[in-house]
């Protein structure tokens, strides 16, 4: 009796992998709820910030798309399919001459795959005061993380992944450690083009810089993806809805339209945000390396100005077209 209304039976396979994926969506949004903070009050901001021109020309959409290696920072549960080794590095300009580096490397396992990343936040000089506003002396500041991740196909379809990360901070002569993780799963339903996915993101203990303990910026997210098969045959369409530990919940939507075998038009949206607004961008697909821009405005009446991402991914010839992020 047990076994069967723990699904250990094969009736109703379909049914099964519902609710294991709602039960994920339960289990991921949980923690991320729990221990709320004001707008603010988290640490590592920087953490918030997405990664690879693909996703966010898509308007960060990409919770229930990413399968190249931008997923070890998406949706670990995305690496499970990668048929071999994939590398994929993104530069951004942000804003006010910040700049932020991403490099992540894949290997495909047949049913599992193991992943690494680092994503490193700097600037340039910063000029330090005293409590009298006089200048002291130029300093640098910057962030960093290092990830290692790992993702398995359970079932045909469901994928599912988990992430840990190191953490480091440094402004002048000050700096702050520590540790986190993310947890993913994906879920192919029965219709066909149509993935689900969850995540929860920088679970983990308070930090502290110097004597200040702070919350990390903890994220539930939900998304979904479908690819048409009969109309349009090259567009993807993507949603999100994200939930930070530090503010109201928000949206993401975003479209890739494949308009030829090399080339790739994308476009977003982002809703409840403070400053950013649309994204646009395109990806080129040359032999086995992809190609991406992503241009991010922000608001007119923001004075941040202008971010642009760049990215390059490349893959053995041979991958299989499933774990192409284009599939």
């Amino acid at each position: 009796m047990i076994r069967r209304f723990a699904c250990g039976t094969d009736r109703r396979p379909r049914s099964c992998r519902s609710l294991a994926f709602l039960g994920a969506l339960a289990v991921f949004a949980g923690p991320a709820c729990v221990r709320a903070a004001d707008p603010g009050d988290t640490g590592l901001a920087f953490l918030k910030i997405g990664v690879g021109a693909r996703a966010a020309a898509m308007g960060e959409a990409y919770v229930a798309v990413a399968q190249d290696p931008t997923a070890l920072y998406w949706n670990p549960a995305g690496i499970a399919i990668a048929p071999d080794l994939e590398v994929h590095a993104t530069h951004n300009e942000w804003i006010q001459d910040v700049r932020y580096e991403y490099l992540a490397a894949v290997r495909g396992l047949r049913g599992h795959a193991v992943g690494a990343q680092i994503g490193l936040l700097h600037m340039g000089k910063l000029e330090g005061r005293d409590a009298n506003g006089e200048f002291t002396e130029s300093f640098r500041s910057y962030d960093m993380f290092v990830g290692l991740s790992y993702g398995r196909r359970v079932t045909k379809s469901i994928e599912v992944g988990a992430t840990g990360k190191f953490l480091y901070e440094k402004i002048q002569s000050f700096t702050a450690t520590g540790i986190a993780g993310d947890l993913g799963i994906r879920y192919r339903t029965p219709i066909r083009g149509l993935t689900l996915a969850a995540t929860a993101t920088n679970l983990g203990p308070e930090m502290k810089f110097e004597e200040d303990a702070f919350l990390l910026p903890v994220t539930a997210r939900v998304g979904a993806a479908f690819r048409t098969r009969a109309l349009l045959q090259g567009l993807l369409l993507a949603a999100d809805l994200r939930f930070p530990n530090d503010g109201d919940a928000k949206a993401n939507v975003g479209a890739e339209l494949q308009v030829h075998e090399m080339i790739a038009l994308r476009g977003g949206a982002k809703l409840n945000y403070d400053e950013e607004v649309g994204t646009v961008g395109l990806g080129i697909h040359y032999r086995e390396y992809d190609f991406d821009y992503a241009y991010t405005p922000f608001s007119n009446s923001s004075e941040l100005g202008d971010g642009h991402r760049v990215s390059i991914g490349w893959r053995p010839p041979s991958a299989n077209p499933e774990a192409k992020p284009a599939s």
